[in-house]
């Protein structure tokens, strides 16, 4: 078994993201989101969006995600047929969307490359989320839950991804500064938020309370 002091020296628990690569990264969206600025498509049925949705792909869907065309270069699987900047208004009518599917995409999102913590950038995703939802549609949102890794004993799987945490500062390090995360958050501050931005109907669900492959019906 790996010793914890190798795991720790090996970089396990850090995001070994350069300077260079998130500077690189504010750049492109800047001049993507002036050039290549677009509508998203008219699906057939329903209109879904999955929002951040990196390599899955929902079938009939629009799956949209960052511009990131170095990533598309390099990924196979990386084809959203939307891209957009989420922290700026979006380029989408009002009451578009059926339902909008988001998974750990609000605690990474961050105007600015090298901004720490950003509640105000997630704020504003959760106001076009309201503005471009139909009257009645869904909105699901999936972060990891602070509180949960703050309890965590050492036993219990907190999340599908994440790796065995020797300590619970681990676990508390893995949900607040991994994956270039840039806010932390519980059930509390979740359901406040959602509501003074304007949702209603509220309801927290575990980890385990639905699937990737049906967003809509977890």
């Amino acid at each position: 078994m790996t010793s914890l002091i190798d795991r720790l020296q090996n970089h396990e628990f850090e995001s070994n993201v350069t300077l260079f690569q998130l500077v690189f990264y504010s750049v492109e969206r800047e001049i993507c989101h002036a050039v290549i600025r677009r509508f998203p498509p008219i699906m057939d049925g329903p209109q879904l969006l999955n929002l951040g949705c990196a390599p899955h792909i929902y079938p009939g869907w629009v799956n949209a995600d960052d511009y990131s065309i170095k990533r598309r270069l390099r990924e196979r699987s990386f084809r959203p047929n939307w891209s957009l900047d989420i922290t700026r208004p979006w380029k989408c009518s009002n009451e578009h969307w059926d339902g909008i599917f988001t998974e750990h995409v609000i605690e990474h999102v961050s105007m600015r490359a090298c901004e720490h913590v950003s509640y105000s950038e997630a704020v504003k995703v959760f106001k076009e989320c309201l503005r471009t939802l139909k009257p009645g549609a869904w909105r699901r949102v999936s972060v990891p839950d602070v509180a949960k890794y703050a309890q965590h004993d050492g036993v219990e799987q907190l999340s599908p991804d994440a790796p065995e945490f020797a300590a619970r500062a681990l676990a508390i390090s893995f949900a607040t500064q991994m994956h270039l995360n840039r806010s932390a958050w519980d059930v509390t501050l979740m359901t406040r938020v959602l509501k003074e931005t304007g949702f209603s109907e509220i309801t927290a669900v575990s980890i385990w309370g639905g699937h990737r492959s049906t967003p809509d019906q977890g």
